[in-house]
């Protein structure tokens, strides 16, 4: 029996989407990066707009602001650096955070791809005419 190599992928999907969603909602949440993110990386980076977008909306409907602001802030060495100046704050988040975000953001528009590829080429059972 072959191994659900789709299952791994959409598995790997949901935990960076969940990870995206979790760091910039909580960006979004902060109350040091809250004011000045959002409205810098909305031109600058429009996939780190999505996530702060819908990980705000996900935060405040499951009510977890204040982990998540804790979570985000603690990926940064010094929080206050990345908003001293206002229109470099966008910039200076995607620079400033830790290594493995770096590497987590774009990854759920490469493994949706790959996920829907391994599902439709997924093994199949074989059918036979006779219904013994």
């Amino acid at each position: 029996m072959r191994f659900p190599l789709h299952v791994v992928a959409l598995l790997l999907l949901v935990a960076s989407l969940l990870i995206n969603l979790a760091f910039w909602g909580g960006v979004s949440t902060s109350k040091v990066l809250g004011p000045m993110v959002p409205d810098a990386v909305r031109l600058q980076a429009p996939l780190a707009y999505t996530w702060l977008v819908i990980g705000d909306a996900a935060a405040r409907a499951l009510g977890v602001e204040e982990p998540l602001a804790r979570f985000a802030e603690s990926q940064f060495h010094d929080p206050s650096r990345v908003v001293e100046s206002r229109p470099l704050a966008g910039g200076r988040v995607l620079d400033e955070r830790s290594d493995w975000l770096k590497l987590v953001h774009p990854l759920p528009l490469i493994l949706l791809p790959i996920a829907l590829l391994l599902w439709w080429r997924r093994p199949r059972g074989l059918k036979t005419f006779g219904g013994r």
